[in-house]
């Protein structure tokens, strides 16, 4: 082997050695130097110089640089500081940077979209200001610095810290926190310059990614102006101006709805409610079942029970039993002449006569039956629209752009934090299922004949669906300090427009009246025989007087007791004639036992609107169907913090 060739090799060696260092070079922080300067007024100006090495990986433009603008406070409420880049340097001279702000901090963009970086090493200085970092306790004051922040991907070789108090100011007492957020590391020196007011600290050892320096420097009382009543007063209406605002629209909202209540929404005053023993006058079975429920919140299956009975007790309509399903059938005597009937009654009877053939009630008829049902209900609403009592929905059309401002309004002038904003679409797509399964559960609640216990579940759900939907946003939030604003304050809005969704409709006077004699009229079909044979002037029972009011007691929901009253007076001596013959002349079929009249007629009568119900046709699936701070630092803690990375 020549020199020539051992030369060569050599070069060859050493051109491969620089490669691959510089293949193997990895990108990071050299050092980190962060000079604090304290003023009197309690502003913090923060000199940032930051070198790194650059190899075009994550650092190919240049760095950026996150900061934090809320801050937690000793009592753990989150606020918003201030913050303004007053100079960037790149290499000590000016460089070009940007911003972008979000609802919890700003990330400083350093460098230009089109110019990338050669690898090597680059010094960038970043000099801000920033406000209500100082934290004021009985005995001292401090400044709780996170110098580094916690969010740099990149380890750092070298961190030195600087606080720097006002002239003539000493430092009671120092330390600080090293290692990753919540850790507390004791990985620095620190010292005290001699005039007393800088204390400068220095990591012991080079940082890991995600690790960071977080000082505490001490100082007297009186050094930094505490905030005038004036400037808190400020400060608590920029801190807790997404809670004010949600809690006045809510306030306003309900303000409206109280006003409309007091105006259109008060129920009448009810009258004296005694036993009556015969229905309301022109008053219907269906029509009873309709008012009293304030419409059909059953989808009207009862009054269509309730209007089939009271058909076949005037002859007009029988009920055949075969293989278990009963048939409905119109007597021919009469034909199809509806004059006389209420317009519930008059749409069976002519659906039935334009069907031309009796009508099983069955799912191979589903078809037929919720077409008869849809032209039965229509008839009563179109009858007693306004008639007995009014919805007033027109006033809920206010209310609901209302509580559709109060929304815009926390978006556009709350400045809540990002991880709120991201419940926005959640919460307003669940609260249409909410709201539809809210309407339902009220339907039932309204139904409740007490004012005073239906009140009292009224406020049982309203306070259970503020503290669900808590938990269910402090839970998707991770579990935040603060309960988040927007998804409590949609779910109360939600709450108050169902809420009086129901309080707004109110009673005719003419509803009123009818409502009390329909309550007397119940009380007398479901007290006990021996309780009516008290009662003045209650009439005779016989068998014509029994099925003239048991539509009305399958309407109201009693005709188990008003059949047991009928099968007891069979039981006596004046009912033993009857009792032996009786078997209904509108109703055919094996399962009548003339021994059990009570348990064979309400069994039938009770099981007609589920017969209903079960015979509808299923939905197809294509139909819509809305198909450290409490007890001690540590590393992370205090104002500042952030992090940074290359772009």
């Amino acid at each position: 082997m020549t020199m020539r060739s051992v030369f060569i090799g050599f070069l060859l060696a050493l051109l491969l050695s620089a490669g691959a260092g510089s293949a193997f070079a990895e990108e990071r922080i050299h050092r980190f130097v962060s000079n604090v300067e304290v003023a009197e007024s309690g502003l913090l100006t923060v000199t940032e110089t930051i070198r790194v090495r650059a190899e075009g990986n994550q650092i190919k433009r240049g760095i950026y640089r996150d900061f934090p603008l809320r801050a937690e406070g000793p009592d753990g409420h989150t606020y918003r500081v201030g913050f303004k880049v007053l100079s960037v340097l790149q290499d000590g001279k000016e460089a070009s940077y940007f911003q972008r702000a979000s609802g919890d901090g700003v990330r400083v963009y350093i460098g230009e979209e089109n110019v990338f970086l050669q690898p090597g090493g680059y010094t960038y200085t970043i000099v801000y200001e920033t406000d209500r970092q100082i934290r004021f306790f009985d005995d001292h004051d401090e400044v709780y610095w996170n110098a580094t922040g916690n969010e740099w991907i990149f380890p750092i070789d070298e961190v030195v810290a600087r606080v720097i108090l006002p002239p003539g100011t000493r430092a009671l007492d120092w330390t600080a926190y090293t290692g990753s957020f919540g850790e507390r590391g004791g990985d620095f020196d620190a010292r005290i310059a001699e005039d007393g007011r800088e204390v400068i600290f220095s990591t012991t050892r080079g940082l890991r990614p995600y690790e960071g320096l977080t000082v505490v420097v001490g100082m007297p009382k009186g050094v930094v102006a505490a905030p005038t009543e004036a400037e808190q007063l400020g400060y608590f209406l920029d801190d807790y101006r997404p809670e004010l605002i949600g809690g006045a629209g809510v306030l306003l909202v309900l303000f409206y709805y109280l006003m409309a209540w007091l105006f259109v929404g008060r129920d009448p005053a009810s009258g004296v409610v005694y036993p009556r023993f015969k229905a309301p006058a022109n008053v219907s079975p269906a029509l009873a079942r309709y008012v009293s429920t304030r419409g059909f919140s059953d989808g009207g299956w009862v009054a269509l029970a309730a209007a089939s009975l009271n058909l076949a007790v005037k002859h007009r309509l029988r009920f055949d039993e075969k293989d278990g399903d009963v048939v409905l059938e119109l007597y021919d005597a009469l034909g199809t002449d509806t004059r006389d009937l209420p317009k519930g009654e008059a749409a069976l009877v002519t659906y039935l006569s334009g069907r031309g053939s009796p009508l099983p009630v069955d799912k191979n008829n589903g078809g037929a039956i919720k077409a008869m049902g849809s032209k039965f209900r229509s008839a009563i609403e179109k009858e007693s629209r306004d008639v007995f009592f009014r919805n007033n929905r027109s006033f809920l059309v206010p209310g609901a752009i209302l509580s559709i401002v109060v929304i815009i309004g926390l978006f556009a002038f709350g400045q809540m934090p990002p991880d709120q904003m991201e419940f926005a679409f959640l919460f307003m797509v669940l609260s249409i299922f909410a709201a539809a399964f809210s309407v339902n559960i009220g339907k039932a609640v309204f139904r409740i004949p007490n004012m005073q216990l239906r009140m009292a579940l009224i406020f049982l759900l309203f306070l259970a669906a503020m503290v669900g939907t808590g938990l269910v946003a402090n839970n998707i939030s991770g579990g935040v300090s603060t309960l988040p604003v927007l998804p409590v304050v949609a779910a109360a809005l939600v709450a108050l427009n169902v809420l009086f969704f129901f309080l707004l409709s109110a009673p005719t006077a003419l509803g009123r009246q009818v409502l009390d004699e329909i309550e007397g009229l119940k009380l007398y079909l479901s007290v006990a025989e021996q309780e009516r044979l008290n009662m003045a002037e209650a009439p005779d029972m016989t068998t014509v007087h029994f099925e003239e009011l048991l539509p009305y007691a399958v309407a109201l929901g009693v005709e188990k007791p008003w059949s047991n009253a009928f099968q007891g007076w069979l039981s006596t001596a004046a009912g033993a004639a009857a009792a032996a013959s009786y078997h209904p002349n509108w109703y055919s079929g094996r399962t009548f036992d003339a021994h059990h009249v009570s348990h064979s007629l309400s069994n039938t009568t009770s099981a007609m609107a589920q017969s209903f119900r079960s015979s509808l046709p299923v939905p197809k699936s294509s139909s819509s169907g809305f198909s450290g701070g409490s007890s001690g630092g540590s590393s992370g803690g205090g104002g500042g913090g952030g992090g940074g990375g290359g772009w």
